[in-house]
């Protein structure tokens, strides 16, 4: 494996036989275009990585050893925006897309099976990466985690601020060139947003410090899980996501 821990995702997204080098315990699953593996330190119950393999075949041709973009291209978000051309960012995002909703799948089926109802997940990527090559994180909501141990840790994944950039949103850059241009140029200012004070992105509640959050954070899981669960009972199915609330 890579060398330097930073350099960890390159190494898998390289590899030519993903399914036997790498243990259960680090890929979920991989295609021609795309691999899933674990994140190595989870932010919430259920976190997932969405790589590109490289080389990244056509569409048209998945089994060619051929790739529609170079190894450099796919170092960040910002890089594959920069210097793929349209079709190829396109297509390199809509591959992204396309596993990432049948990890949201797969999740689903896990929470059924473990809670007992389902909560959002969020899909999105880092505007400044902590690993090179490009990732897109497949992350439920509850954001309960050993690993979520500090503000920056936090903020990188909160879902209103705008360091956390939802993969839908990124699909709507590509469709206005000014456009993409514009929000990759704001990338590197959304740094000082990792300083923003801790609050709760469900409720707004401020927090003084990582481990009160987390507290809250298991309290509204508990109360989600509550009312979701008494919801079933009484109607055989789970509200959707634009029905009332209780």
């Amino acid at each position: 494996m890579a060398s330097h821990p930073l350099l960890a995702l390159r190494q898998y997204a390289t590899l030519s036989e993903p399914q036997s080098s790498l243990p259960p315990s680090k890929l979920l699953f991989s295609n021609s275009n795309t691999m899933v593996v674990f994140d190595a330190y989870p932010k919430a119950k259920y976190h997932f990585l969405v790589l590109p393999r490289y080389p990244f075949p056509p569409q048209s041709d998945p089994d060619s050893d051929e790739s529609i973009v170079s190894i450099e291209t796919l170092d960040d978000l910002k890089s594959l925006l920069l210097r793929a051309e349209p079709d190829e960012r396109e297509e390199v995002i809509r591959a992204m897309a396309e596993t990432a909703r049948e990890v949201e799948e797969m999740i689903k089926d896990e929470m059924l099976k473990t809670e007992g109802f389902e909560w959002r997940i969020d899909v999105g990527f880092h505007a400044i990466p902590s690993m090179k090559h490009i990732h897109l994180h497949v992350i439920s909501e509850d954001r309960i985690s050993a690993s979520l141990k500090s503000k920056k840790h936090y903020n990188s994944f909160r879902p209103d601020l705008g360091f956390f950039i939802p993969i839908m949103e990124v699909q709507r850059w590509l469709q206005d060139d000014r456009t993409m241009l514009d929000r990759v140029e704001a990338l590197s200012a959304t740094q000082t947003l990792l300083k923003t004070p801790l609050t709760c992105f469900k409720c707004d509640e401020p927090m003084n410090n990582i481990e009160k959050l987390k507290q809250h954070f298991e309290k509204e899981f508990s109360s989600e899980r509550k009312e979701a669960l008494k919801y079933i009972a009484k109607h055989g199915r789970q509200r959707a996501s634009d029905e009332e609330v209780f």
